[in-house]
């Protein structure tokens, strides 16, 4: 770990980990901080360096880990820590309507995954040092995402069936472990602006409308000609979920600028093709 002294107070950040990329996106970005790095599986809570900053990002596993995910919400909250970073979701809101949500709207999920998401949030509502970071729907390499579908959809030449109806402002890995160690940072500068903020892309897109952008990208890796089979779910399909966030509030009072999840698009697209290059030679 570097020796650089960086002022941090405390300079140890722990971080409950999700079992996917949020992990090594989270480690590099706070080793580059000068940050000292625990990570921990959710059951070794009983390890936490006494006094560290915590990220917990164990709710974004997957929905089979929710329940886990909740456990150590629960033993967050009754746990001696300097601050607390939970990340969340967008889903806790039903949708619908077309606007930005803010921090002050009243969470109210229709959906199981929405309900067990705050149910994480609950469970830690009693910390004084708790902020909350909610995220726009993740752009990630699981490799049941959208990202994913869209690609395996490509290379296989396989119909894709997609949402065109629902909008919402999307969030790369990179661009979340970016915000939540900016935050980490201010924090153990002295920043005592706990609460719950949001964050998404600038920019706000469908999932048919990302799906086509991503199709664009993937085909500039290709000499021969190859074409996405993409079509939009019939509306009878489907019911209006748009969840765009207001993201003002972390501007305002973290400074932290938002990027559209556009940057750094082709990178990804491109490791995701030399994944499903290898699983096809294996």
């Amino acid at each position: 770990m570097s020796d650089l002294h960086t002022g941090y107070k405390p300079d140890t950040v722990s971080v409950i980990t999700a079992g996917n990329d949020i992990d090594g996106a989270l480690q590099k970005r706070l080793q580059r901080a000068g940050f000292r790095i625990q990570q921990l599986l959710p059951a070794e809570l009983d390890q936490l360096r006494p006094g560290s900053i915590v990220i917990n990002a164990s709710v974004c596993a997957d929905d089979q880990g929710m329940p886990e995910a909740l456990q150590v919400a629960k033993r967050l909250a009754e746990t001696p820590c300097q601050h607390v970073i939970h990340l969340s979701s967008y889903q806790v809101f039903a949708g619908g309507e077309q606007r930005r949500y803010d921090e002050d709207e009243v969470a109210d999920p229709q959906a199981r995954s929405g309900r067990q998401w705050l149910a994480c949030e609950r469970a830690l509502a009693s910390l004084e040092n708790l902020t909350i970071l909610r995220f726009g729907w993740m752009v990630d390499s699981n490799q049941d995402a959208l990202l994913g579908r869209v690609l395996r959809g490509f290379v296989a030449g396989e119909p894709l069936a997609l949402d065109g109806l629902n909008s919402g402002n999307p969030a790369t890995v990179l661009d979340m472990s970016r915000v939540t160690v900016a935050v980490a940072q201010q924090l153990a500068s002295g920043a005592s602006s706990g609460g719950v903020y949001h964050y998404g892309s600038s920019d706000s897109c469908t999932a048919i409308e990302f799906a086509l952008e991503v199709v664009e990208r993937a085909q500039s890796f290709h000499d021969e000609e190859r074409f996405a089979q993409l079509s939009t779910l019939e509306d009878s399909e489907q019911r209006d979920r748009s969840v765009v966030l207001a993201c003002g509030k972390l501007r305002d009072v973290f400074g932290i600028q938002q990027h559209s999840w556009r940057q750094g698009l082709t990178r990804q697209v491109e490791l995701w093709l030399e994944r499903l290059g290898a699983e096809k030679s294996a």
